[in-house]
């Protein structure tokens, strides 16, 4: 009897040994960087993690963007990489070999897949197709308008812009023009290739070859794109000042000089605040070809130094679901990088979720091309280029080609 009660008795401590092992506290070290609220909203998210499972704590590390990526860089050469880290498009491909893939921690990756933006996932994906980290927040390019000035000019933008094409912008724009005016421009386009990119695309053009091997520019698509973008400033539908360097889209709109910008779905939230004068929205772009916007955004990465891979992936997953995705965006003000999230903002609902719209259908491509290091290095030479050529210097044609033969030069 008395061995009997001996080896009950291990056998409990045993058990009790186990137990405590099944739920030894796991800390989870997370590399995080601002650019308003994040970091609060991710642990307001992750809350209801936590709570089902107490053996998890986070240890927040929130550094400056300007700090971030040699702070990871030296955390990884030490051996003492985060278990996880938001990342924006930027740095996935910096740190890409170091991400833990997803494939391995989830039963169908498909399904996953599956539940994102393609132009967002795309950016998630290795040259091998492994999925290296979940899509969180996204950015896009679309066209906001003045509605008073449309208004004015009897047009109704909100029904006009469910179907339109460059063609009927073109004639609205002249509409609204000859109505109001204050109203001396269509369209503010932002002096920059990432929001002349998203009327490229719309005219079926792109930058890269589709191997993405070098920059083609000297494409009928990208010809035909210039050609208009030239006629449009030569008419004045587009302000020449701010494509020569002298006046600011965003300003323009501001103002009410432009009856739309194209810009981006951070101006909302600008926008809420700074105009009173008139009513203003997002609406759909205008199609050409098809319908597009440029793609951004920021993601959550796991890394292969964690000894927590198991944890930081449960996590992941979690914060990265329908639910928690559209909480965490509604607190962030951000779009959603899923296909399947329905986020409840507390204000400018419609306008993000036409931002959002135009996302869904935009080509995987649009986020490869900007995730290449040629579009990188050729920005400044197809800026500059187009310049040029809005100058008279060079037409359409021969911009297509000087953009090209730059580009060549650049890479070799």
């Amino acid at each position: 009897m008395k061995k009997l009660l001996l080896i009950l008795l291990a056998l409990g401590l045993m058990t009790a040994g186990l137990g405590a092992l099944a739920q030894e506290e796991v800390t989870l070290t997370v590399l995080w960087f601002n650019d308003a609220n994040e970091s609060e909203v991710f642990e307001n998210t992750v809350a209801d993690y936590l709570e089902a499972n107490p053996h998890v704590k986070l240890d927040m590390q929130v550094i400056a963007f300007s700090e971030f990526e040699q702070k990871l860089k030296l955390m990884i050469s030490g051996g003492n990489a985060p278990d996880l880290a938001r990342l924006p498009t930027a740095l996935l491909p910096v740190f890409q070999s170091q991400l833990e893939p997803v494939d391995g921690y989830v039963e169908d990756i498909e399904a996953v897949k599956a539940g994102f933006m393609p132009a967002m996932l795309a950016y998630a994906l290795s040259p091998e197709g492994k999925m290296v980290a979940y899509p969180t927040e996204a950015t896009g390019n679309g066209m906001l308008v003045n509605k008073t000035a449309f208004d004015k000019a009897g047009l109704d933008v909100v029904e006009l812009s469910k179907t339109w094409t460059w063609a009927d912008w073109e004639e609205a724009a002249r509409q609204v023009i000859a109505a109001n005016e204050n109203i001396k421009y269509g369209l503010a386009v932002d002096f920059t290739p990432h929001r002349f990119s998203t009327i490229l695309y719309q005219f079926g053009g792109r930058m890269l070859k589709e191997d993405l091997s070098a920059v083609e520019f000297n494409t009928p698509q990208n010809i035909e794109m210039l050609t208009w973008f030239k006629r449009m400033h030569d008419e004045q539908l587009i302000p020449p000042s701010v494509w020569m360097g002298s006046e600011k889209a965003n300003e323009l709109f501001q103002a009410g000089i432009a009856a739309g910008h194209i810009g981006g779905s951070w101006n909302i939230n600008g926008y809420s605040k700074d105009i009173t004068d008139f009513e203003w929205l997002a609406v759909r772009n205008p199609k050409g070809a098809i319908n597009s916007s440029v793609p951004g955004g920021k993601f959550i990465a796991s890394f292969q130094q964690s000894p927590h891979k198991e944890e930081a992936q449960k996590l992941m997953a979690w914060f990265s679901d329908p639910v928690h995705n559209a909480m965490y965006c509604a607190g962030t003000f951000n779009l959603t990088s899923r296909l399947d999230a329905e986020v409840n903002y507390t204000a400018n609902k419609e306008n993000f979720d036409t931002f959002a719209e135009d996302l869904k259908v935009t080509p995987a491509f649009a986020a490869l091309e900007w995730n290449s290091p040629l579009v990188g290095k050729s920005s400044a030479i197809i800026r500059e280029t187009v310049v040029q050529m809005l100058l008279g210097n060079l037409t359409p044609e021969q911009a297509a080609q000087e953009i090209d033969a730059q580009a060549a030069a650049l890479a070799e």
